[in-house]
């Protein structure tokens, strides 16, 4: 409502405001108009009187024409006729010129420059010049040809002073006129500051320069001149008005022209104030009227704003009967809001009482999982904040065990997930039936569990749980008719104080299932502070790495690959080096598997690509050419979607051919997804690339799969090699898989080979390339440009040592 009232008295302001403005406009307009007027009838006067005088005397001569016969006898005429013209004409000052403006006749002595110049423009247009000037005075000069009866052109110069211009003025114009003078010392340049000349007419000098000095010295000439000033004194009102009279010097002289306007300036000001009035009587009974009509709602709105709480305040009875009584004769849409608000009610009664129910139920059910009918997380924080707490009453050891299953993924991906639910229902029930009533275990996420004891005497109770769990899990587990093997990964952690969170419990106990798996499951592990400084030395690495690929700390060492048969150089296996700038050289067996699954791997391998052309052109600059260099692909940038465009791009800008690119994959980068692995392959077999199968034997082995890829080369890996000198075993897998891979078209790289009965051993198998630390350790891109001259005779490797 209020702001309903301030919008009603903004909108009322601003339309009285805008109505008085183009009040006022108007009315100035009218003294505009009315300057305007007074400038326009001044030069008409000025030009009706100079006609006049013009016209006496060409009347004059014409009923004279004897006169004009010697300029003599015109000058005799016009001295006797100068007291008639002086009295009658108001002519102050006459001349008489010849044609070469020599003087004839003239009433002074001293001729003034500007008769002149007045007398030299008549001469040159043959026609009248009328001229105002202000010296002492302001006067009218008028300068007139006069043709001799003999052909000689004659000037008569008259000035006549403005007194009959402004008696005429006043007539026509009504208002009170001065002529005025700016004051050269005024450094305003004032109205106020001007010197009213003689003569005046019409009103006195006292009281004319006692009105000007009630304008203020902000009011300037140049205001005045432009659109005249209104003068306001009490209930007088004038209208003041300056019009130029001195045509030379526009700054000097003015005639004052005194309108009064008190009469219409009290009528402009009624009207404003009825206006206002007006206004303002309009505003109150808006108001009023709106207070009359909106009283009513009022109340009714109060009732209902009064009853929509008590909903909320779950108050039903005194909600129903906090009401108004509607009209029969008139009903609006408070009427139907009450109507709905009852309707809301009774909804909200009913439904009340139903919530309770239900919240009861829900509360239930976001304590437990639906699935094993377990506690769940939420249950579980709360147990272990309650037992946290009670260890102040009751010391002794709390242990958090967390339990997770070993390669539960691939029973979801291999039998569905309705399985997966299935083994999940009968291990927890396995779980339970080897817990104690006291144990809590709660099913934490997917196929984590959680444990908690509280009753033990130490420690060692929950390992001796956590062994006897890993036993029982390696028991397989029934589901119909089929049976699932699988291990648990489990972690233990334990406190006996209250300074300790329910998260660091469980984050501790997350660690230690972590070490679990990483030393390849099927056991459990405690947890220890060394943890958490191998944890935060991965979160460590992980942020390092964005910087290090900014700043271009990777660098590639190059290991030399030869040929076996010939001794030649066929390539390099680029291996990938961090030197960070505090650390010193981080080990890739540290990094990558850190690396391997982020955004930041893919960045990596596209480095290590683009590198790989680079130090073929730098190879290929200092006359070496034709090598291969083999640069590992990670299974997350094997299958990013931008791998192919971007291999498309690296040789668009590059001189060397994909041939020389040899692109290495891992086992598990293989057989993760064969048929969109085998589509990759062969869309980078097209572009020319090579591929090669790193460390076999060690993963996923399978000639199988092998003779459904595009695969060039297979590379042995090194623990194979190393075996074969004490190993019958490790040296007959080695010959037959060379032997197997050879029948397939592939050549076999020996990875590590370290002596020469090593290498000597692999040429009898006929083995195609080896590549280890008795033909050259892996070196520097910097350092091999300067080195591999000395190390090649004709492309053949000089010596077989461990060095340069």
């Amino acid at each position: 409502m209020g702001l309903l009232i301030g919008f009603l008295l903004i909108a009322s302001v601003l339309l009285t405001f805008i109505w008085i403005d183009k009040n006022d406009q108007d009315y100035l307009s009218q003294q505009q108009a009315l300057h305007d007027k007074d400038l326009s009838q001044m030069h008409l006067i000025r030009e009706m009187l100079s006609n006049r005088i013009e016209l006496w005397f060409e009347s004059f001569i014409h009923l004279h024409e004897d006169i004009t016969d010697n300029p003599q006898a015109t000058a005799e005429f016009i001295r006797e006729e100068f007291d008639y013209l002086q009295l009658n004409w108001q002519v102050n000052s006459l001349w008489l010129f010849d044609h070469q403006q020599g003087v004839i006749f003239s009433n002074h002595e001293h001729v003034p420059d500007y008769v002149k110049v007045s007398v030299q423009q008549t001469l040159v247009n043959q026609s009248s010049v009328t001229t105002i000037l202000c010296e002492q005075l302001c006067f009218n000069l008028i300068s007139m040809p006069i043709l001799s009866a003999k052909g000689e052109l004659l000037v008569l110069t008259a000035s006549t002073s403005l007194l009959e211009m402004m008696a005429a003025l006043n007539r026509s114009t009504l208002a009170e006129l001065a002529l005025v003078a700016s004051d050269e010392s005024s450094t305003t340049n004032a109205l106020r500051d001007t010197q009213i000349q003689s003569p005046i007419s019409y009103i006195k000098r006292q009281e004319l320069s006692a009105l000007l000095k009630l304008i203020p010295e902000t009011v300037t000439l140049n205001m005045v001149l432009d659109k005249g000033y209104r003068l306001i004194m009490g209930q007088q009102a004038y209208l003041i008005n300056l019009l130029p009279v001195d045509d030379n010097q526009v700054d000097s002289a003015y005639l004052l022209t005194v309108h009064d306007i008190s009469d219409e300036w009290a009528r402009h000001e009624s009207y404003q104030k009825g206006v206002i009035i007006i206004s303002a009587i309009t505003v109150v009974l808006c108001i009023l009227a709106f207070f009359v009509m909106a009283e009513r709602l009022r109340r009714r709105l109060l009732i209902v704003a009064k009853r929509l709480p008590l909903l909320a305040q779950k108050k039903y009875d005194e909600f129903n009967t906090l009401q108004f009584t509607r009209s029969r004769m008139f009903l609006d849409e408070i009427d139907d809001v009450q109507l709905s608000t009852n309707l809301l009610g009774e909804q909200l009664e009913s439904m009340d009482g139903k919530i309770e129910q239900n919240t009861r139920e829900l509360e239930n059910i976001a304590m437990y999982d639906r699935l094993t009918g377990l506690p769940n997380r939420n249950m579980l924080n709360f147990v272990l904040r309650k037992k946290i707490a009670a260890l102040s009453r009751a010391p002794g050891p709390l242990v958090v065990i967390l339990l997770d299953f070993d390669n539960f993924r691939k029973i979801n991906d291999s039998y569905g997930h309705g399985i997966g639910d299935e083994f999940l229902m009968a291990a927890a029930q396995r779980l339970r039936s080897n817990l104690r009533e006291s144990d809590v275990i709660s099913r934490f996420g997917g196929d984590e569990f959680v444990i908690v004891l509280q009753e033990v005497d130490e420690v060692s109770n929950g390992i001796t749980l956590a062994e006897k769990l890993v036993a029982k899990f390696r028991e397989s587990v029934e589901i119909g008719a089929q049976r699932f093997y699988t291990s648990v990964s489990i972690g233990i952690t334990s406190c006996d104080g209250q300074n300790v969170t329910v998260d660091d419990l469980v984050r501790q106990a997350d660690i230690a299932m972590y070490a679990s798996k990483d030393a390849g499951g099927d056991r459990y592990t405690l947890f220890n502070e060394g943890m958490s400084t191998q944890v935060m030395r991965h979160i460590e690495i992980e942020h390092d790495v964005r910087d290090a690929l900014l700043q271009e700390q990777f660098k590639f060492a190059l290991q030399a690959q030869i040929d076996i048969n010939t001794g030649k150089l066929v390539g390099f296996e680029a291996l990938i080096r961090w030197l960070h700038p505090k650390s010193g050289y981080i080990m890739p067996d540290e990094f990558i598997p850190i690396m391997e699954n982020s955004e930041s791997m893919i960045t990596l391998g596209y480095w290590g690509i683009k590198r790989a052309f680079s130090i073929l052109a730098n190879l290929e600059s200092q006359g070496m050419s034709g090598y291969r260099i083999a640069v590992n692909l990670s299974a997350s940038q094997f299958l990013d979607p931008n791998l192919i465009n971007f291999m498309r791009e690296q040789l668009a800008q590059s001189d060397q051919g994909a041939d020389q690119i040899e692109l290495e994959l891992t086992e598990r980068t293989v057989v993760a997804d064969i048929e969109q692995t085998k589509g990759i392959m062969h869309q980078l077999k097209a572009l020319g690339f090579s591929f090669s199968i790193d460390d076999f034997g060690t993963g996923y082995s399978s000639l199988a799969y092998l003779s459904q890829l595009p695969v060039d080369i297979i590379k042995i890996d090194r623990s194979f090699i190393a075996g074969m000198e004490n190993s019958s075993a490790d040296k007959q897998i080695v010959k037959s898989t060379v032997a197997m891979v050879r029948k397939l078209g592939m050549k076999v790289v020996a990875e590590g080979v370290e002596t020469k009965e090593q290498l000597n051993t692999l040429s009898t198998m006929c083995c195609d390339i080896a590549q280890g630390y008795y033909i050259s350790k892996p070196v520097l891109e910097e350092e091999l440009y300067q080195a591999l001259p000395s190390k090649l005779n004709d492309g053949v490797w000089k010596r077989l040592d461990l060095s340069f």
